[in-house]
């Protein structure tokens, strides 16, 4: 895969994490991995460097910024940093088991011309979700436009997924946001008609671990977002 697939990690503050996801991709692809590319925007006592040597020189580029720059634009960097035509991005705390089968991921993304943006599953979660808007209103709710095989046409999937890498640069994250971006993210996929679809045969495991300081809910970044889009509300169901 190394040709075709860059496998990109933003990480901040989770080292252990980020070395168990690297190993695993080692120890599920070995010489046929993709290119591994970590981006660590950590203070210097917690960087995954620091942490995890061992782990840190088993990757193909680790880039080390200023103190939580943000998922956003954490993304952004690895998209510009490499030119494989796919990219695959994961949360730092994932792992690659057997049932993620990543190269089939990446067979059935380029076999199908109707795809720009293929998804697994998290454990048994991140299934695939539609996105509909009545000007005020944005609904995210369970469902998909249509099915073949395993595969589900959809608006919203989760954080584990493999993608062309000149449509997530023409699309990017908006570093404005540095949660409630995902949301976002896929509002405006949906809008410039990017394909997007969830294949539920494949799947990472997930065991969330809050990094040290993290503040999921952050209500200033959920204004802007919504304010952004002229929306009042976002509705999960």
């Amino acid at each position: 895969m190394r040709d075709q697939v860059t496998f990109c990690i933003k990480t901040i503050h989770r080292p252990q994490c980020c070395a168990a996801l690297v190993r695993s991709i080692h120890e599920h692809y070995g010489t046929n991995r993709p290119i591994i590319h970590v981006l660590d925007d950590g203070k210097p006592e917690l960087r995954f460097s620091t942490n995890c040597p061992t782990e840190a020189a088993m990757v193909d580029q680790l880039i080390e910024t200023d103190f939580d720059i943000g998922l956003s634009a954490g993304r952004n960097h690895l998209l510009d940093a490499g030119e494989t035509p796919i990219v695959v991005f994961a949360d730092d705390d994932h792992l690659v088991t057997q049932r993620t089968k990543l190269p089939e991921l990446v067979a059935k993304l380029n076999k199908h011309n109707d795809i720009d943006l293929l998804a697994a599953l998290s454990n048994d979660e991140e299934r695939p979700r539609l996105l509909r808007s009545n000007g005020r209103r944005l609904r995210i709710y369970r469902g998909f436009l249509k099915q073949r095989g395993s595969i589900r046409w959809c608006h919203y999937v989760g954080n584990c997924f493999a993608a062309y890498r000149d449509v997530l640069r023409a699309i990017r994250w908006d570093e404005s946001l540095k949660v409630e971006e995902h949301w976002d993210f896929f509002w405006r996929c949906k809008v410039a008609g990017v394909n997007v679809a969830c294949d539920v045969s494949h799947s990472f495991k997930h065991e969330h671990i809050d990094p040290p300081g993290y503040q999921r809910r952050r209500p200033q970044f959920l204004k802007r977002g919504l304010n952004k889009h002229g929306l009042e509300k976002v509705i999960w169901r």
